[in-house]
């Protein structure tokens, strides 16, 4: 789901800087690198998923994925990974640090795959929290 500029503080970028650079530029969950090149395993192994420098091509040469666009990484069922910031209360006007983590965009997406089947379901603007009464 794109961020909604509107809901998070003007300082955001600053904040979300921090927290990836706390984690060391890791998925604090999964433990992969931000921007390497991977592939997921199809067990639920830890780690579940394997670094990968460079594919073999049809041609029979080795290519780097260091700079390789998206479209190719999928054609070899690969991704490259983008670390997010996450809120755990799922709160953006939450931005205490024991709230926030820095999550590769699977585990992201992963974490907030409810909240996007709600606003899938029943669109966005009865998604944002759930009404108890």
């Amino acid at each position: 789901m794109p961020i909604r500029r509107h809901l998070y503080p003007e300082n955001w970028d600053e904040i979300s800087l921090s927290v990836r650079e706390k984690a060391g530029w890791c998925c604090e969950w999964c433990h992969a690198k931000n921007k390497t090149v991977i592939q997921r395993k199809p067990v639920r192994t830890m780690p579940d998923w394997v670094e990968v420098l460079f594919v073999l091509e049809t041609t029979g040469a080795y290519e780097s994925t260091e700079k390789m666009i998206w479209k190719r990484l999928k054609f070899h069922g690969l991704t490259r990974i983008i670390l997010t910031t996450a809120h755990l209360d799922r709160d953006p006007g939450n931005n205490e640090m024991d709230n926030l983590a820095a999550l590769c965009q699977r585990c992201h997406l992963r974490y907030d795959i409810y909240q996007h089947l709600r606003a899938r379901k029943y669109g966005r603007a009865n998604s944002e929290q759930p009404k108890l009464f």
